[in-house]
């Protein structure tokens, strides 16, 4: 190649990259070489939530603007997406919770606002598909609340909604009005703030009130306490995990096992600490756990301030006590003594529950645990907050955590481990068999082109070699038995000499659903376990790749 052209070609190269917008270039990392981040597509600056409908496979994105996305794969991997509700079919102009029923049944939470923002009504809404499958639905109300005051600033709202483990109920977060406990007289919580609401699946336009015994008495108050559990999830236990996060204090975001009844401490406990505001006089400028680079709504030291008038905590209730984890990521703390910072494994302790300010925004299970290794029945969560407050404690949000839980003597630990980082502004998360999709949002302000990727994790499988003295003659691809299947099969292959083996399992329209091998094999025979919780009835295929070739069978999911 000619030498002055090869230089011109450099040069514009370099040109393009100095010149183009650094997240051009940018990409997730992954901690681990086994596991592999893709980018699918791109999504609206305001996207929330990524959520599968069991029904019919199919993925969709909510945005926060009533806009909702179905995300259709192409056989490249990548995938477009295409509006198939807004407002003018479910009738919610901001919703942030999305999820689904086994059967289809599409579920929606939101706040409906009035002038100024500053007063609210709660709604949920219900679509039921008019055939199985369909994208036309039914829309109904099912429940909303009456006009009540959420917030002037923070505006913690309905946001995370999940079926319960019966299918009778839903239980919805209702986020707190305020930032870091009650804050002035003009700004306490309300009796449909700060609470987790139980809401039975078949409501039909229920009309909720503003007061906590009211909601108590009528059966729709499942859990108090909870500063804003913008998600949460079902585990292998059939126990709800919540993820929430603390205010502009160095308090630690907490993770809570929800039990109905249970207080969970808010406002009075944040973190595992007290709220200081309660015990009179307080003196902000003297608080070790205050950041210099705290908002709080305006003045630091206005904000935090003195309050005789603190409301004492409810009689004759125990606080329950955030999950303590042990780290050995994501367990920053500031010493609430002398606000050094420390980090808790080094020092051999336990934080409640992750470091401050990481603003944990979305958690899934692998619920059948369909994974390899530490990966198997555990969390996966992703942190939105990358903001000057959590970089003084020297960690870093955006990012994909793995959370492995132990429950003991019925209670639960936790440790905690970093998969992926240098995502931007990560919010929703959902896990297809051992594939996370993570949809990032612009709401942050500091990410021009959010994403949505796909994280590839490894599948556990059982490799086995049947026949010791007797290798395979060929490469072989066996049907899957037993085939139907109901939940699980076993799918065997067979290679004569060591090779590089690929075994992908894809759905009806050629979507990738799972992974089941992708390593070097010694010769030999190999039983691999795919279990189909996670998917909806159907056909699918499974192929394997070697050096040899490629061999495709079906098999069918019957439900």
């Amino acid at each position: 190649m000619n030498k002055s052209f090869l230089c011109a070609v450099i040069s514009m190269l370099l040109l393009v990259i100095e010149f183009c917008p650094s997240d051009l270039f940018s990409q997730p990392v992954s901690i681990r070489n086994e596991i592999k981040v893709k980018q699918i597509s791109a999504v609206g600056s305001n996207s929330v939530r990524v959520k599968r409908d069991p029904g019919s496979g199919k993925l969709y994105i909510l945005q926060n603007d009533g806009v909702i996305n179905r995300v259709d794969f192409q056989t490249d991997g990548v995938a477009v997406l295409t509006i198939v509700y807004q407002k003018s079919d479910h009738g919610l102009s901001a919703p942030l919770g999305i999820t689904f029923s086994k059967d289809g049944t599409l579920f929606l939470v939101g706040n409906e606002t009035t002038a100024g923002a500053e007063n609210a009504t709660g709604v949920i809404v219900k679509g039921v598909p008019i055939l199985p499958g369909s994208e036309s639905r039914t829309w109904s109300v099912i429940a909303k609340t009456v006009e009540y005051p959420y917030g002037h600033i923070y505006n913690h709202r309905m946001s995370a909604i999940v079926v319960d483990v019966t299918g009778k109920y839903l239980i919805i977060n209702s986020g707190a009005r305020t930032d870091h406990g009650e804050m002035e007289d003009s700004l306490r919580e309300t009796g449909l703030t700060s609470i987790i609401l139980k809401i039975p699946i078949d409501g039909n336009n229920l009309l909720l009130q503003n007061d906590r015994e009211w909601l108590r008495s009528n059966g729709f108050l499942f859990a108090e306490g909870i500063r804003n559990a913008f998600d949460f999830a079902y585990n292998g236990n059939n126990d709800l995990i919540e993820v929430e996060n603390s205010g502009d204090r160095d308090d630690p975001e907490e993770m809570n096992w929800l039990q109905e009844g249970n207080h969970y401490g808010f406002p009075w406990r944040i973190g595992g600490n007290n709220t200081p505001q309660q015990f009179s006089p307080y003196d902000p400028k003297k608080d070790p756990l205050l950041s210099p680079y705290a908002w709080g709504g305006g003045s630091l030291y206005t904000t935090f301030s003195n309050d005789p008038t603190y409301p004492k905590p409810p009689a004759n209730t125990t606080f329950t006590e955030p999950i303590l984890s042990s780290g050995p990521d994501a367990d920053k703390f500031r010493d609430p003594i002398t606000g050094t910072i420390k980090d808790a494994s080094d020092l051999g302790v336990s934080i409640s529950s992750l470091t401050a300010h990481r603003s944990p925004d979305g958690i899934v299970f692998d619920k059948d645990s369909l994974l390899t290794g530490d990966l198997k029945g555990g969390a996966f969560i992703v942190s939105i907050s990358n903001s000057s407050l959590i970089t003084t404690l020297g960690d870093t949000g955006q990012d994909l955590l793995l959370v492995q839980f132990n429950k003991k003597s019925g209670n639960y630990s936790a440790t905690v481990k970093k998969l992926v980082t240098g995502f931007k502004a990560p919010i929703g998360i959902e896990l297809v068999g051992n594939i996370l999709y993570i949809n990032e949002t612009g709401l942050q302000g500091n990410n021009n082109s959010p994403k949505l990727w796909s994280v590839t994790l490894p599948l556990s499988t059982t490799g086995i070699v049947e026949e010791k003295n007797q290798l395979p003659i060929k490469f072989e691809l066996a049907q899957n038995y037993p085939n139907p299947f109901n939940p699980a099969t076993t799918i065997t292959f067979s290679l004569p000499q060591r090779s590089n083996l690929m075994l992908i399992v894809y759905d009806a329209l050629g979507r990738e659903v799972s992974s089941l091998a992708n390593s070097v094999y010694e010769a030999g025979r190999y039983n691999v376990r795919f279990r189909g919780s996670n998917f909806a009835s159907g056909m699918y295929f499974y192929t394997m790749t070697t050096s040899q070739g490629t061999v495709t069978k079906k098999m069918i999911l019957i439900k």
